[in-house]
């Protein structure tokens, strides 16, 4: 393989709006395909409700009709999960997550994952859910106080009893403006935005015309769609993991 196909964003300046602790493997990914990595966290996270909180739900899951299951579609929601008395309080319960990085996280606090959503965004895991039989029992939810509905609507279509918990909330890093003005007037080739909270941060810091000539890199339908509001048309990563996202902009530099 020739050089320039082995590091295709050699040369290349990519934002990368996510979180230094979230975002370490996009990074590797981004480097090891020749980008210069710029980190500029859009969102910082609140958690919302107490540990007991999340504790009662986790219990009233245990009393619902088997089969009973945990779906989590961010490693924000993760951090909360670790307040459980784990394995306890999800004993008998089964887990379901949006992608391998959420997965991941998962497992790293103890809990066992029986369904990896074979794609990004809400739709995959709904699919996934119900094909695993999630739709004749109950699913509890746990995820942003902003999340949006189509993966508890889709799942009581199918027949499960839906349980949600607000667990955090998402807001715009203190000086995101500046910060992002910035970073733009020092060139930037493509961002990558990785939820639809990050995207609406992004574009209501600096607006749709600062980002004239950026390639926009989205993980999954939920995140393109805040996107496309705005009349912006993003490149969509096929897979939802770190080498999917650095593929989708490598994709999008080339057009």
């Amino acid at each position: 393989m020739s050089a320039p196909a082995a590091r295709p964003l050699a040369g290349r300046r990519v934002m990368v709006t996510r979180a230094a602790a979230q975002a370490v493997a996009l990074n590797q990914e981004l480097r090891q395909l020749g980008a210069a990595v710029v980190e500029i966290p859009a969102i910082a996270i609140e958690p919302v409700g107490s540990p007991e909180e999340l504790r009662r739900a986790a219990r009233r899951l245990r009393t619902r009709r088997p089969p009973r299951w945990l779906a989590v579609t961010s490693a924000n929601a993760v951090e909360r999960l670790r307040e459980l008395d784990l394995p306890e309080d999800l004993a008998g319960v089964r887990a379901a997550a949006v992608g391998e990085g959420t997965a991941r996280a998962l497992r790293e606090i103890g809990i066992n994952v029986d369904l990896v959503a074979p794609g990004t965004g809400a739709a995959a895991l709904a699919d996934g859910l119900v094909a695993a039989g999630a739709g004749g029992g109950a699913v509890w939810l746990p995820q942003a106080e902003a999340a949006r509905s189509e993966l508890g609507e889709r799942l009581r279509q199918a027949g499960a009893e839906v349980m949600v918990t607000v667990c955090y909330r998402t807001v715009p890093v203190p000086g995101l403006p500046s910060l992002l003005d910035a970073t733009l007037a020092g060139g930037i080739d493509a961002v990558t935005l990785l939820s639809p909270s990050a995207a609406e941060a992004v574009i209501a810091a600096v607006g749709v015309e600062r980002l004239d000539g950026v390639s926009v890199v989205c993980v999954g339908g939920t995140t393109a769609t805040a996107v496309r509001r705005h009349g912006i048309l993003p490149v969509v990563a096929v897979r939802g993991d770190a080498a999917g996202v650095a593929a989708a902009v490598a994709r999008a530099l080339r057009r």
